[in-house]
């Protein structure tokens, strides 16, 4: 019972920062579309703190998740489906009442399935072309599922800060399982979940110093441990060299994994220009680099491009100061345009790879070397 009430308290914490969050933003009345500054196209969306936007390819048109638009059924976030031709976007508040969306992405059945938490716990989709919602709860409703991505089994996986689970529905079927994660109450696995390598899917323990892999097929888990104490690892992707890249948003590093020792080499990123980077989530580019988003707890407002060979990394600077960029979404990347979520900036910030690239940007570069760790 003491558990059962700890986990409602931190469902109403997480509300309550939520709440804080919002106090954040900028109120500056921009219009619906701002031409492009910096290499960035943006698309202003205030008051609704964006977290995520996701590409919808077969349209070209940009699903938000807003995590603050309350309804009139007490519900506290929306997602939003932004056109980029006109900037306008239109507004679908989540049917579960008190809650928010957390991660979000189109499954093989062509739906957009994302999370959602707050007074209750589970996961859902909305058909692109009816934008119908349908929803699964959690067997437990303050489970706080935060992320969800598909594995390569017609299923979605979704990671549970509280609950401690990994869970897993069938997107044919609806069945819904979870299995517990080791460590236990020590993970918070808050960050993205990603595909791994075969049949396995990874995703980060923030709390533990973890990066977790689990085999779909065979259900058995593996821990790696991050070296720097605290680290706080992050998004993570995998690189074109097969390994696991992350970042750490307290250690200020990226870290790899090497896919057949499994031994972790760490990469300092911090610059005279960025000295505290607080890097997030992390995905890999057209181009081979991976980009990251950072700032997203301390409103910075910088994107980083990290070489994977020389382990160079610069910082590309955002339109708006202390936007908070939040998330960058990888189907997007991989297709050449980065897709940013500015949580306090209150906007959608869009640039082409390439186009950013040429511009040559380099402020403070960085060459280090790794340190290995077990």
């Amino acid at each position: 019972m003491q558990r059962l009430q700890r986990r409602h308290s931190n469902g109403q914490t997480a509300l309550t920062l939520l709440a804080a969050v919002a106090t954040m933003w900028s109120l500056s009345a921009a219009p619906s579309y701002a031409a492009p500054l910096t290499g960035f196209a943006e698309y202003p969306d205030p008051l609704h703190a964006p977290c995520e936007g996701i590409l919808h390819e077969p349209t070209g048109q940009i699903y938000v998740e807003e995590i603050v638009n309350p309804g009139s059924n007490g519900n506290i976030g929306s997602l939003g489906v932004l056109d980029p031709a006109t900037g306008s976007i239109e507004r679908y508040r989540l049917p579960v009442p008190e809650t928010t969306a957390g991660g979000a992405a189109f499954g093989p059945d062509g739906n957009l399935w994302f999370t959602y938490f707050g007074a209750s716990s589970g996961v859902a989709f909305i058909d692109p072309d009816t934008k119908q919602f349908t929803n699964f709860p959690t067997p437990n409703p303050q489970a706080t599922p935060t992320d969800i991505w598909p594995g390569p089994d017609n299923a979605m996986y979704f990671t549970e800060s509280f609950a401690q689970n990994l869970g897993r529905i069938d997107v044919t079927t609806h069945q819904m399982t979870e299995v517990p994660i080791p460590e236990g109450g020590l993970n918070i696995p808050t960050t993205i979940i990603m595909p791994g390598s075969g049949t396995r899917m990874m995703f980060s323990a923030a709390l533990s110093n973890n990066i977790v892999e689990y085999d779909t097929a065979t259900g058995q888990f593996t821990l790696h441990k991050v070296p720097t104490p605290g680290a706080v690892p992050q998004g993570l992707t995998l690189g074109t060299d097969g390994a696991i890249w992350f970042s750490q948003t307290i250690g200020a590093k990226i870290g790899r994994i090497d896919p057949v020792t499994g031994d972790i080499t760490e990469y300092p990123i911090a610059t005279p220009d960025v000295p505290i980077p607080s890097m997030g989530p992390l995905v890999l580019g057209s181009d081979g680099n991976l980009w990251s988003a950072n700032g997203g707890f301390t409103a910075g407002s910088t994107i980083g491009r990290f070489n994977t060979t020389t382990h160079h990394i610069d910082y590309f600077p955002l339109p708006r100061v202390g936007s908070g960029p939040c998330d960058i979404d990888s189907v997007a990347a991989a297709h050449g345009a980065l897709v940013i979520g500015q949580t306090t900036g209150g906007a959608i910030a869009v640039a082409n790879i390439a186009e950013l690239n040429a511009m040559g940007v380099s402020p403070a570069p960085l060459s280090s070397s790794g340190r290995g760790g077990g």
